[in-house]
């Protein structure tokens, strides 16, 4: 009697999404995603439909690392990427879940890799920069590459890689500029309608915001023909406050100004907060968040700044509801030589506890949420 035989690529969409509901780790359903088209669009709708906490990029990542922290976070690192950190690519941060990645050697290409699928997508070259230009002419001996490896500060991408209008904003060099380059682009295109250095920059609901050291806010128009920063006509409460600003992602997709301050405690100490303001859209004003009460938030320079639920499947029950994870101390995209870590800000207690400090001092760290991976 023949044995009859069915591929897994044929099961019933149905009974796909009931299995990749039961996944409670980011890592198999992205990895369910690999194996054929229909598995990749029923986990791919699980996956969004989840919001995951994101990953943590981890520059140098010890083989002897503390197992305990492996296992509370989604760790990504080079070593595990297939390629390497301190050689023959430099990670420089992330957008759409996607590493930002400069090649170490002349003529320094940026490329977008993909971490889950391996996909890699061109982007015009550091050679490209008149800046870059000017360092190398400056350095022809002796280059310096870590001011060529933080040269990129941030990077934000439009939409879809494979949408054909994407486009990419990035921060760049010490003085902290706007450029961008769209699909087939051979070289960067700046952006000089903002006046000061920029703190932070954000693609949120179609439209790409940057803010800079004063509190300014833009809405980059980035059309090929005039592109331009026009200044957001609403007063803030945090114009003027010379604290570092960060652009954050509610859980419900609307626009957050994060406030990072350092003030004098009772110690004569200073101690870490936060303030958080959230744009309403129809009146145009700002609002200010008095709690992230069944939410945990997520802060870094270099990566995308995202609010999800605590206590979500996949988190393995290390997300602290009312609480900010960050990355602090020195970040090199700002020229630190010292170590950095990763806390948590409890936002009730005002408590700051260090959960991670990696044994290297020039380990680079930030959050990686996968959002366009799967396609």
């Amino acid at each position: 009697m023949a044995v009859s035989s069915s591929s897994w690529s044929e099961f019933l969409p149905e009974l796909l999404n009931a299995v990749f509901h039961n996944l409670n780790d980011a890592r198999d359903i992205l990895n369910c995603a690999t194996v054929c088209s229909s598995w990749k669009d029923s986990s791919s709708a699980v996956y969004y439909s989840k919001k995951f906490a994101p990953f943590l990029f981890v520059s140098h990542l010890s083989s002897n690392e503390d197992i305990r922290f492996f296992d509370q976070f989604r760790v990504l690192s080079p070593g595990k990427l297939g390629f390497s950190g301190n050689q023959q690519a430099w990670v420089c941060g992330s957008t759409l879940g996607f590493l930002l990645t400069v090649n170490a050697s002349f003529p320094f290409e940026v490329h977008l890799r993909n971490p889950f699928t391996k996909s890699v997508t061109s982007l015009p070259p550091l050679i490209s920069f008149e800046d870059v230009q000017r360092l190398l002419q400056s350095q022809a001996i002796f280059p310096d590459s870590e001011a060529l490896k933080n040269f990129v500060k941030k990077a934000v991408s439009s939409t879809s890689l494979l949408d054909d209008e994407w486009v990419v904003l990035v921060i760049y060099n010490t003085d902290r500029k706007l450029a961008f380059c769209r699909r087939g682009d051979k070289q960067w295109t700046d952006l000089e309608s903002v006046a000061s250095a920029v703190d932070d920059i954000v693609f949120c609901n179609g439209v790409f915001f940057a803010i800079d050291r004063f509190g300014e806010i833009y809405h980059c128009e980035l059309s090929p023909n005039s592109p331009k920063a026009i200044p957001l006509c609403s007063s803030s409460p945090f114009r003027y406050d010379s604290c570092k600003k960060y652009f954050a992602e509610s859980d419900y997709d609307e626009l957050w100004v994060v406030l990072k301050k350092l003030e004098l405690n009772d110690d004569c100490d200073f101690a870490t907060s936060f303030e958080i303001y959230e744009f309403n859209r129809e009146t145009n004003e700002w609002t200010k968040v008095i709690s992230l009460r069944g939410k945990a938030l997520f802060l870094s320079p270099q990566g995308r700044c995202i609010a999800v639920l605590a206590g979500e499947r996949g988190s393995r029950e290390f997300i602290k509801d009312n609480s900010v994870y960050f990355i602090d101390g020195d970040d090199p995209s700002i020229g630190g030589l010292g170590p950095q870590n990763l806390s948590v800000f409890e936002w009730e207690s005002k408590q700051i506890m260090k959960i991670y400090q990696p044994r290297s001092w020039n380990c680079q760290m930030f959050w990686v949420a996968p959002t366009n991976v799967l396609q």
